[in-house]
């Protein structure tokens, strides 16, 4: 027992010097670049695979929408025999439906098809489920593009890029190399989601080509700015602080550094923001939200939100929200108050919500009841509130009352409607009930739609009244009215037809005969 304790002593005391030791000398791995001579970049393609299975719930649900089983044989015929525009409106259901029984046909088409047209639907189809199962002719078309319709290679692009292929990377880079003009934005894009630090460095030097047009080097510098490899960073920061270079160019720049979340970025980022041009102002505030600890980034945003351009004031409130910066709050009730542009005050009312502080809370509740306040204002500050929650609710239900039956207020009368039937929330029933009822056939049809959210036993009542009415002012809101209470359909009113004999008209020349 003495020697197995000593032992584990001994262990203890050399295991942190062999830790410190091993990772001295481990060494982080260099990262290969591609090679100079594009056509010896080396392109795999992946194997083969079919599409991923879709879950029991997923086909249940999917089942569940059929009118009946002739429907479901009948897009499957179609998938099987039918003409491109044929497939094209199968797979239309397909998506609405959200309908992955027909997976494995569609690849099966894929194959055994000729059609580019409708090999381009396929791919656009498996991309927007982010299924790979075309990946490997996606990157196939890529390493080779040359002799196939433009629209092909594009959804090629558009696929990799959607199912994030990492193993597309290499053929990317061929193509960006081709100098393919036509192809240039689709797979600089494409390697933005889908390469890794070894593609941020290929991109990082060929931001310096000469031949570059400038909305090209944007289009670069937003990329780099996406893949956040910071193996890029003192390359971007020196393009960032290079005052020779695109103004657009720099200020991707300066917001790239900050995504890299790299400390050393403050103070380079601090130093930018000096500038008088709003837009690299603009986009060092976007560089320096990835510091919510740091109290020079949290100062410099909370004085963004004073300064001289609006743009800039926009940015650093949309940043305060972000970092969640509480002491905030008084310049923003400030701007909500005195700005000068409307942009900027509407930007402050569901900021102010959101940090949720006993200061800017009281500040939205007296817009909604000072009566010199604006209706356009009570309107954006009723959203705020009512998207973080119930503060404010008794406020909001008084000013619906208020305004459910005055026609000069309709906008605000709307707008509270639209907002209120997102929610549902119990206290609303009353306001339900106030809408159903209005002379106004819109703002019944907003109290129905609050009615259908909330099911608010209340307003059932009322509800059932509109479904009766005998002469309806609107008759679809007396239709949606009893499909919102499981009331069968009225029968169309006939009209009735008379059992008297037409009468016969005398024509002048009849008379004269006579």
């Amino acid at each position: 027992m003495i020697k197995n304790k000593i032992l584990c002593c001994c262990i203890l005391l050399i295991l942190p010097f062999y830790i410190i030791s091993q990772t001295e000398n481990t060494e982080i791995p260099e990262i290969e670049p591609y090679p100079e001579d594009f056509n010896e970049i080396v392109v795999q393609i992946p194997e083969a695979k079919r599409p991923k299975p879709a879950s029991p719930e997923e086909i249940q649900k999917a089942s569940e929408k059929d009118f009946n089983q002739e429907e479901f044989n009948e897009n499957k015929m179609a998938i099987k025999y039918g003409t491109p525009s044929e497939i094209n409106s199968v797979i239309d259901k397909i998506l609405e439906n959200e309908d992955p029984r027909f997976n494995d046909e569609l690849y099966d088409l894929f194959w055994a098809s000729n059609s580019n047209e409708i090999k381009s639907r396929l791919m656009e189809y498996f991309a927007k489920l982010k299924d790979p199962c075309l990946e490997d002719y996606a990157i196939e078309v890529l390493d080779d593009p040359y002799d196939l319709p433009n629209s092909v290679v594009e959804q090629a692009l558009n696929y990799v890029n959607q199912v994030e292929s990492k193993a597309s990377a290499p053929a990317l880079v061929k193509l960006l190399e081709s100098g393919e003009e036509q192809y240039f934005n689709g797979a600089l894009s494409a390697l933005g989601q889908t390469g890794g630090p070894r593609e941020a460095l290929y991109l990082a030097d060929y931001i310096n080509r000469d031949d570059l047009e400038t909305a090209q080097k944007q289009a670069l510098m937003r990329t780099l700015g996406k893949m956040n490899a910071v193996q890029t960073f003192d390359k971007i920061v020196e393009i960032a602080q290079d005052e020779d270079e695109n103004s657009f160019v720099r200020m991707y720049a300066a917001e790239a550094i900050g995504n890299m979340k790299k400390e050393e970025a403050i103070p380079i980022l601090l130093d930018l923001l000096e500038t008088s041009d709003p837009n690299m102002k603009q986009y060092c505030i976007k560089g320096l939200s990835n510091f919510p600890d740091s109290e020079k980034a949290k100062n410099a945003i909370i004085q963004g939100i004073r300064d001289s351009h609006y743009k800039v004031r926009i940015e650093s409130i949309k940043t305060a929200k972000t970092m969640n910066l509480k002491e905030a709050v008084e310049f923003l009730t400030y701007r909500a108050k005195n700005d000068t542009e409307n942009a900027v005050k509407k930007e402050c009312y569901p900021v102010i919500a959101e940090l949720n502080t006993n200061e800017g809370n009281e500040f939205l509740i007296k817009q909604i009841t000072d009566k010199k306040v604006p209706d356009s204002v009570k309107s954006q500050v009723a959203e705020a509130l009512m998207k973080n929650g119930t503060l404010g609710e008794e406020e909001i239900v008084a000013l619906a009352r208020d305004v459910a039956n005055d026609d000069r207020r309709k906008p605000l009368r709307y707008a509270l409607g639209k907002q209120i039937a997102k929610y549902g929330r119990p206290a609303y029933a009353e306001v339900c009930a106030l809408y159903v009822q209005s002379k106004d056939a819109q703002t019944a049809s907003l109290g129905l739609d609050m009615f259908k959210t909330a099911r608010y036993e209340s307003a059932r009542a009322v509800i059932k009244e509109l479904a009766e009415e005998v002469k309806p002012k609107n008759a679809g809101n007396k239709k949606r009215a009893r499909k919102l209470l499981g009331m069968e359909e009225e029968e169309p009113v006939k009209e009735e037809k008379s059992s008297a004999s037409p009468a016969v008209t005398t024509t002048k020349d009849d008379a004269d005969a006579k």
